[in-house]
């Protein structure tokens, strides 16, 4: 599960990433991700589909490294994005995934806002929306790693929300699918983009506005030195905070428009 060949997740996330030219797409201060050594890199999700995508062929191409995604359990309990993930390096999101790649010296990507940071964004915004989320900032301190910061500016820019899809997200992802009460945020809002249709099928053949996408790489914020806890749950989300203030510090300065919730 945890090795990947990096040049077929390379030739597939090029196959995944028409949308980097379509958008766009660049990455600034690239170089703060570390050449070699595990990391914990930390961004905010949109309304842009699989923009995740993206961010990992950038990486991949600025700095020679496959980012492993933290990838939602659900892509894995699908047939059709099961083999899509792996081979594009994502492992299903849980501490035991996340501590072995980090133990490994590799670096992970997660997204602490999951799909409410999405379903709650507002268009031209760029927010963070973690309610408690925490997670992260205990696997980086368990593995002695630092938390890389990265703010994802324009991604809320590609469809614009026409419902907020509360009633056919209950009837796709429990009634449908059954998938409990674990996805119970779950929405699925029509949308408007290049061709208005449900979330469901805007994964196949949906294309977005042609708004630009833009990655801006933070500073590593260490689980060590001068945090004001050293250890336990509240070591946790000391680190966790100064993530966020150096995000919503990021959203700030390169975006014309950012709130943290």
């Amino acid at each position: 599960m945890y090795n990947v060949n990096t040049k077929t997740a390379a030739k597939l996330l090029s196959f995944l990433n028409p949308r980097r030219a379509y958008h766009r797409a660049g990455i600034q201060f690239a170089d703060r991700l570390p050449a070699t050594g595990g990391a914990v890199i930390v961004s905010n999700h949109g309304r842009l589909d699989f923009d995740f995508f993206i961010l990992i062929s950038l990486i991949l191409r600025h700095r020679k490294r496959l980012v492993r995604l933290m990838a939602d359990h659900l892509w894995f309990r699908l047939r059709s994005t099961r083999r899509i993930m792996h081979l594009a390096g994502a492992v299903d999101g849980n501490r035991g995934n996340a501590m072995a790649l980090l133990g490994k010296g590799e670096l992970i990507l997660t997204y602490p806002g999951g799909v409410r940071e999405i379903m709650d964004s507002r268009f031209g915004h760029e927010h963070i929306n973690w309610q408690g989320r925490t997670g992260f900032a205990n696997v980086a301190i368990s593995a002695g790693v630092p938390v890389i910061p990265v703010v994802s500016i324009g991604v809320n820019n590609g469809f614009i929300f026409l419902t907020r899809g509360r009633l056919l997200g209950r009837f796709l992802f429990q009634g449908l699918l059954r998938l409990g009460d674990a996805y119970r945020d779950y929405r699925d809002p029509l949308v408007l983009g290049i061709l208005p249709l449900p979330l469901p099928l805007s994964m196949a053949v949906h294309f977005p506005l042609p708004c630009k996408v833009q990655y801006i790489v933070g500073e590593p914020i260490y689980a060590s030195g001068d945090l004001k806890y050293t250890e336990g749950k509240e070591a946790e989300e000391e680190l966790a905070r100064r993530v966020a203030r150096s995000m919503h510090k990021l959203i700030r300065q390169y975006s014309r428009a950012g709130e943290l919730t």
